[in-house]
């Protein structure tokens, strides 16, 4: 009887029934924060698509959409200092790839930066208590050569995009606090 108990205890441990599944991921780079806000409160920020650069003011000058908030839409940014009126070739665009309001993410594909087929997420995690956790990742990209950066700048470049972004976001929810 005891080592039914002790095979039954390891199939439990070992054999994946304890409902703790790995996520498959191919993120080049993740950040997360947690948020003394609610996560609606938050995704309502995010969702919005516009006013990126309030979130990455040292490196978006002016955002603006595109089309119907939701897959398809594209989220155009133009460089620092300059405005959406004052160009007509944005630094770069984000195609809405999904978009979900009830699981709280949305995925874009990213153009015009130095790098092949990136597609970036965000998701707001519901933490309860009025927490939550943003998680932001950048995945399945490739670099693509070029004459004004090398590989090593362009992820200490996201680096530093993805960390003012979060330190932004935890900054306007948490002075409410």
């Amino acid at each position: 009887m005891e080592t039914k108990k002790v095979i039954l205890i390891a199939a439990l441990i070992f054999g994946g029934f304890t409902g703790v599944k790995a996520q498959k991921t191919d993120a080049i780079m993740t950040k997360t924060q947690i948020i003394n806000a609610s996560a609606d409160e938050v995704w309502g920020r995010l969702r919005k698509l516009d006013k990126i650069e309030e979130l990455t003011p040292d490196f978006i000058g002016d955002s603006w959409v595109t089309g119907t908030i939701g897959v398809g839409a594209t989220r155009s940014c133009s460089a620092p200092g300059q405005t959406r009126k004052s160009t007509d070739n944005p630094a770069f665009t984000e195609t809405i790839l999904a978009y979900d309001d009830e699981k709280r993410f949305y995925s874009y594909a990213v153009s015009g930066v130095p790098a092949k087929n990136m597609v970036n997420s965000f998701k707001v995690v519901d933490l309860g208590y009025k927490k939550c956790m943003v998680v932001w990742s950048s995945r399945g990209w490739t670099f693509m050569e070029n004459p004004q950066m090398n590989k090593e700048q362009f992820v200490g470049f996201l680096d530093m995009v993805s960390n003012q972004l979060m330190a932004r976001l935890y900054e306007l929810h948490n002075s409410k606090s």
